[in-house]
């Protein structure tokens, strides 16, 4: 239930409405007493110092601070009172970078979803705050991701997040030519950029293991009505924490190592670090090569990442993998050998 607003005989709940929006729009600069004074329809100054009085006794945290020559005392908001309903541009601000995240991450399904948060919510801001997050929509331009029609499956996944409750679910594998139906517990969502999709992390209670679903594959999602419990959470934990391009296993994580020799590639490992579980580089004195160091507990999803480099990474440990990944190079060189077109 919505706070109240309470008033007294100077102020009304209108009032205190249209001096909470003044004071947002006017931002980190903030207004004078005058000026609020002036723009509530030339009140009187008693009448303001009551205004704010009663908001600050409802919760909301003013800023006064001096500014100008002569210092003149301004008020700004840092936050809203127990019963504002405005959505601060903050929030805004992380809708967008959720949406951006997401899509980057391959799922345009959530980008459309974190838009229609962004509409609803726009009926409860100010005028500025709706510019900035206008502008925010059309400044970043991110390329890539899944632009199919995924199934609209988001809003049970995160009803089941919450409890969490049980999925059922309609999935199709990679290899299936249709989906079949499970019942999981979700744990997380994981966005993958070296794969350009995202993942619902689950735990499968009838054959007690962690599963890693593409969404854009979960066909129809429906959440149930019980609380479900996850009987090894440290197994999903680890599941969720060191999966790579889409690849897991219920195995610990083991460490990798490689030696990069390109200079452009340790620059560009600086300046953007990837994604991978425990990341470290340590580049060279010179800056031609560098040390790199993650986990990861599959070796497919550490060689993804890992091939994109081509000759310049070399693999150092584990032995198995060096293995694996200089058998895999030479089959690559093998085709161009061949002379194939």
């Amino acid at each position: 239930m919505a706070a109240q607003i309470r008033t007294d005989g100077l102020v009304d709940a209108q009032r205190l409405r249209q001096a909470m929006n003044l004071l947002r729009e006017a931002g980190e600069g903030g207004l004078t007493k005058t000026q609020l004074a002036r723009k509530l329809g030339g009140l009187s100054l008693r009448t303001v110092d009551r205004a704010i009085k009663l908001l600050e006794e409802q919760g909301a945290r003013i800023a006064k601070a001096r500014r100008g020559r002569p210092a003149v005392l301004h008020f700004s908001v840092d936050r809203g009172p127990t019963w504002d309903e405005h959505v601060s541009p903050e929030a805004h601000l992380a809708l967008r970078l959720i949406s951006l995240n997401l899509s980057h991450g391959g799922t345009q399904l959530w980008e459309k979803k974190v838009q229609l948060l962004g509409k609803l919510s726009g009926a409860r801001t100010s005028n500025r705050d709706g510019a900035v997050f206008s502008q925010l929509q059309r400044a970043p331009r991110v390329q890539g991701g899944d632009s199919g029609d995924a199934p609209d499956v988001l809003e049970a996944i995160l009803r089941g997040l919450e409890g969490p409750r049980e999925l059922e679910l309609e999935y199709q594998p990679v290899a299936s030519k249709k989906a079949s139906a499970m019942t999981v517990v979700p744990f997380s969502l994981a966005p993958d950029l070296f794969t350009g999709g995202t993942f619902l992390v689950a735990w499968d209670p009838k054959a007690k293991r962690a599963l890693l679903l593409r969404l854009a594959r979960i066909q129809k999602a429906k959440a149930l009505p019980r609380i479900a419990v996850i009987a090894e959470p440290a197994l999903m934990d680890r599941t969720a924490s060191f999966q790579i391009g889409g690849w897991t296993s219920a195995e610990p994580p083991f460490a990798v190592r490689a030696r990069i020799e390109d200079a452009a590639w340790v620059q560009a490992l600086q300046e953007a670090p990837p994604a991978l579980p425990e990341f470290a580089c340590t580049p060279s004195k010179n800056g031609e090569s560098a040390l790199v160091s993650f986990k990861a507990n599959h070796g497919a999803g550490a060689s993804r990442w890992l091939l994109q480099l081509g000759e310049a990474a070399e693999v150092l440990e584990p032995a198995w993998l060096r293995k694996e990944i200089a058998g895999r190079l030479g089959a690559a060189a093998g085709n161009y050998k061949k002379g194939k077109k």
